[in-house]
């Protein structure tokens, strides 16, 4: 007996030990972050502010995150107005060893991501200008616009860019980790419309990256998010664009076998015809008091050709979905011919809740889409007694090699989908919750679903390692799935352009160089 008290009291100590040190840890990194904050205080008065100076701002700032998930405190944010603020601060940031994140829309889900808990966050919510040259067809954007910006300002001169679907995403966020959108079919990714970047460095230096100017650069910043840099401006390649038909239809579970096929043939057919777009999206709402609603079908369609009157029938792209289509009419639907400053507010989740994302891509097949629709409805029964959650969903979208084919035309990505020959699918879990104590529950549905479903698809050899570095969940590993060619030309770039390694030892939220190639935490064969 006095041997095991013996152990247990050293075990205590020990562990008192361990607790101390994390605590002078912490309060070191306090100090530290406190240092950082007084010099940028100093050098950028009014634009710098925390809990104790213009908390009005701060407290603003902090509740403009999408998420709750990364409502972090920093010890201070800084609001730089245009490059050369920003160049300025990643140089005091650099010189004084200054953690730091850096938020351009704030809808990242991935705690840290774009915030900081003891540390500084750069935040670019005020450089979201912009502007369009129609005599060289570029559209140029600030980091800070959100696309709804974006499509509000280019909407009334006829004008588009591929961009986000939803219009409260960030600029910077979605095209830097490569960035879907209504046109990919017919422009590739939306990183793949980027002629020209500009640049601030770890080193606070400001550079363009093009195809013929820091050509690496240019390509390693097309998926690589913010391993190295931070991308002050964005010259879109442009186009004229009306009006497009849109919007969402509605159906009831019973029509998910029929919904399958006509996505399958979808995905399949895109090529001839690619002004179509579609978003699947099986959604659960466990709190809807009558059990036979919680379940329903939402799709997005959008067909992208210029249109200018009303659209009676279904374009071709959406015929297996059409009314008379075996699915059948939609139980409600928003269905029109609008722009995209309209199309794009359909996709927006609720705020103020926590989220999870996770994600994989798997190849297009009516068996596999199937399973896996069994899949989640299977789980769901473990919780529809228990509802927590606010709704589950999970989002399917076409990821042909038609999509591939055009970031090729347009000089290339970091994604490493060239690797793939044949016709794909994109898959998204998404869950929201309200109250931070359900954390751990949402983690162990998303663990659930996402492994069940990884180990049935690893086993029909149908998983791919890519991962959608927007949609991936804080323990997957998107840039290890881009493939060992992408890879190298991220950390290429990173040595050459960051040689201090700002970008990975200063910012370290999101995911970063050193762990990729790791492992997924659901699929440990990559």
């Amino acid at each position: 007996m006095k041997f095991s008290v013996h152990l247990t009291l050293a075990a205590l100590a020990g562990r008192g030990l361990q607790l101390a040190g994390a605590a002078a840890v912490e309060d070191a990194a306090a100090s530290s972050a406190a240092k950082c904050c007084a010099v940028l205080e100093k050098s950028f008065p009014g634009k710098t502010f925390s809990a104790t100076n213009q908390r009005n701002l701060y407290q603003k700032f902090i509740a403009s995150y999408f998420s709750v998930n990364d409502r972090l405190t920093p010890t201070c944010a800084v609001s730089p107005k245009n490059t050369k603020d920003v160049a300025a601060i990643v140089g005091l940031l650099s010189k004084n060893s200054c953690k730091f994140a850096v938020k351009s829309g704030g809808h990242g889900i991935v705690t840290g991501s774009s915030n900081i808990k003891e540390g500084v966050t750069v935040d670019l919510r005020s450089m979201r200008s912009v502007s369009l040259n129609k005599q060289n067809k570029t559209t140029t954007v600030q980091p800070g616009a959100k696309w709804i910006d974006v499509y509000n300002y280019l909407d009334p001169l006829g004008w588009a860019i591929p961009g986000g679907r939803a219009g409260t995403v960030g600029v910077g966020g979605l095209t830097s980790g490569g960035g879907n959108s209504f046109f990919a079919a017919r422009y590739g990714f939306a990183c793949d419309n980027v002629k020209r970047f500009e640049v601030v460095l770890g080193n606070g230096t400001v550079v363009e990256a093009t195809n013929t100017t820091n050509a690496d650069l240019f390509t390693a910043l097309k998926g690589s998010q913010n391993n190295l840099g931070i991308i002050t401006k964005f010259d879109f390649v442009a186009f004229e664009q009306s009006d497009l038909w849109g919007g969402t239809a509605v159906y009831g579970k019973q029509t998910v076998p029929d919904q399958i096929q006509a996505f399958y043939e979808f995905t399949k057919n895109l090529k001839d015809d690619p002004y179509g777009s579609l978003i699947f999206i099986w959604s659960y709402f466990p709190k809807i008091p009558n059990e036979a609603d919680r379940i329903t079908i939402t799709n997005l369609y959008e067909y992208t050709a210029n249109l200018t009157g009303p659209v009676t029938t279904y374009p071709p792209p959406f015929k297996g979905f059409a009314p008379d289509s075996p699915i059948g009419p939609p139980t409600a639907n928003t269905l029109r011919v609008a722009n995209l400053s309209s199309l794009t507010g359909e996709l927006n989740s609720p705020p103020e809740l926590s989220n999870l994302y996770a994600t994989l891509t798997m190849t297009n097949n009516v068996t596999i889409l199937n399973e896996m629709a069994r899949i989640m409805s299977e789980e769901i029964e473990y919780y529809k007694n228990d509802p927590f959650l606010e709704y589950g969903s999970i989002l399917l979208q076409p990821l042909p090699r038609l999509f591939t084919d055009r970031s090729v035309e347009r000089g290339g990505n970091v994604l490493g989908l060239d690797r793939y020959e044949d016709d794909n699918i994109l898959f998204q879990l998404d869950l929201a919750w309200n109250g931070t104590q359900f954390d751990e529950r949402a983690r162990g549905v998303a663990d659930k679903v996402m492994g069940d479903l990884t180990t049935y698809l690893e086993g029909e050899k149908a998983l791919k390692d890519f991962q959608y570095i927007n949609y991936a969940f804080q323990d997957q590993d998107p840039l290890g799935g881009y493939g060992a060619s992408a890879l190298g030309k991220i950390k290429a770039a990173s040595q050459k352009y960051d040689v201090g390694q700002v970008f990975q030892n200063l910012v370290p939220g999101g995911f970063k160089l050193a762990g990729a190639g790791s492992g997924n935490k659901y699929n440990r064969t990559m």
